[in-house]
């Protein structure tokens, strides 16, 4: 049985390398192809990713003995990428996907009936075929600078077209196929093999061949020198398809960081994870690892204002997305985690003052595989006032004196780089960063932005209350805050002629 996290860590990325290249060569034998690992891995490893974290959780729960719901419902496979991202988020699908993990974990200690098989030869399309210009889509850029980028790039602008994926039948026959193996592989990497006939989407079976018949993203019949793109691999499938025949041509894929938690979190997401693999080049919001990394800014960031807090009242609370049933041990954050009570004991040690303007701003997705965070609050803090999302951030950032930040995500790098007076708290039990930015979160706590403890969090708030602004622009917070936006929410003065550059191989 594996103890740590971090070999639970190094473990899931050892399935995934293994289903990844299994995968592969099934579906070449699947659709007469032979096309490469990465060709598989850029089309459809954004939900591999997903679904390989997805059935390594359940495989620590059962390990660990904990029991879940029994599941009651019976699900086809998912048509889409995006389908299966929101199925995962309902917990009688984690419940069903739970119940069939532990079925083939006890399969496994019966004789194998499942088929042998030597991989197929992958090749490389012709990789030296004249190519069109840099295409670019769903940046996470402002619109304007995104056209400015395209006309540099010499491409005219044009609006963003998903096409639609068709619906298919089922053909259980060829999905059995999914299930081949070569040779010994991890037990949970046999597994996800089987469980793939069940839950891998169609789009990457039954409907391939038609994908063949979508229109390329780009109006050029040249396959594109690069393609750059923030977030349309996460729910496109058909853009996936398209990029994956490009760089399988010799095409160059660059992507670019498009939230938070991105070299923060001790352990990289699934996107994360996924990003890194298939890209050429991989644009961060400041930091730098090994390749592909490439030292960027937070592209989101472009020209919006920064704050200024002087004389306003409010303290802003910023609550996160919590789940019934996370989709990774590494990333989503349970509900029956300490978060909740770290951040309701903050808010407790507050003085009645700044209790009493205090405002809770519930996470936007509060209802997704969780119980709502509404009803808790009423329940665990009535006298809190809570905002639904009806405002938006930056408006409810202007009307605040402080904001409160008990997780990692977007709402961090995009306060601090806006200058909004931000105090950060979260325990190692529920939120631990990686050894990188280690030096960073020392020195945000030497200057009182980050606190390992509700008390020393609320302290804190007590005592800079009355002068937020003296605190946050004394000399020692400054420094604290452009280490961390230097590495997590950087600025660039020209970010359209940069990224031209960037896109250059």
């Amino acid at each position: 049985m594996i103890d740590s996290k971090s070999e639970w860590f190094n473990q899931t990325n050892v399935v995934f390398q293994q289903v990844l290249e299994q995968v592969a060569a099934n579906l070449n034998e699947i659709h007469s192809v032979h096309y490469s690992t990465r060709y598989w891995n850029i089309f459809m490893g954004s939900w591999l990713q997903r679904f390989v974290h997805m059935v390594m959780f359940r495989i620590y729960e059962i390990e660990n003995h904990r029991e879940i719901s029994i599941a009651t419902q019976n699900f086809s496979p998912a048509n889409t990428l995006i389908e299966f991202a929101e199925l995962a988020k309902n917990p009688m699908f984690v419940e069903r996907l739970h119940a069939e993990v532990l079925e083939q974990m006890k399969a496994l200690t019966s004789p194998s009936n499942i088929e042998k098989h030597s991989n197929n030869e992958q090749s490389r399309l012709n990789a030296k075929q004249n190519k069109g210009r840099t295409y670019v889509s769903a940046t996470y850029l402002p619109r304007l600078n995104e056209v400015l980028l395209q006309l540099r790039l010499g491409r005219l602008p044009q609006k963003m077209n998903i096409s639609r994926v068709l619906t298919v039948e089922i053909n259980t026959q060829i999905r059995e196929l999914l299930r081949k193996t070569t040779g010994s592989m991890a037990s949970g990497a046999e597994v996800t093999l089987a469980l793939l006939p069940m839950y891998m989407p169609c789009v990457y079976v039954e409907g391939y061949e038609p994908l063949f018949e979508t229109s390329k993203p780009w109006k050029s019949k040249r396959y594109p020198k690069a393609i750059f793109t923030a977030n349309r691999h996460l729910y496109d499938d058909v853009f996936n398809f398209w990029t994956a025949l490009a760089v399988e041509s010799g095409s160059r894929l660059v992507v670019a960081q498009h939230g938070g938690n991105y070299g923060i979190s001790e352990f990289p997401s699934f996107s994360e994870n996924h990003e890194a693999l298939v890209a050429d080049r991989y644009i961060t919001w400041g930091w730098k690892t090994e390749e592909p990394t490439y030292r960027g800014f937070a592209l989101p960031l472009i020209g919006r204002r920064l704050h200024s807090s002087r004389s306003k009242d409010s303290l802003l609370v910023i609550t996160d997305q919590l789940w019934k049933y996370p989709r990774s041990i590494f990333s989503d954050m349970s509900e029956s985690s300490t978060y909740l009570d770290h951040l309701k004991s903050t808010i407790n040690g507050l003085q009645p003052e700044i209790r009493h303007n205090a405002l809770l701003r519930i996470h936007h997705a509060h209802q997704d595989a969780a119980s709502s965070q509404i009803d808790w609050w009423k329940l665990h803090a009535p006298d809190i006032k809570q905002d639904l999302g009806d405002t938006n951030f930056e408006t409810r950032l202007n009307e605040s004196r402080l904001l409160l930040i008990a997780h990692n995500g977007t709402s961090i790098p995009e306060a601090i780089a806006l200058n909004a007076p931000t105090i950060i708290t979260w325990s190692d039990s529920y939120m631990k960063v990686r050894k990188s930015a280690e030096a960073v979160f020392d020195a945000l706590e030497a200057a009182g932005v980050f606190h390992r403890t509700p008390e020393s969090a609320a302290s804190f708030i007590n005592l800079i209350w009355n002068d937020v602004d003296g605190w946050w622009n004394s000399h020692a917070t400054i420094e604290a805050r452009k280490q961390f936006t230097d590495q997590y929410a950087r600025t660039v003065p020209n970010p359209v002629q940069f990224l031209a550059k960037a896109l250059q191989f």
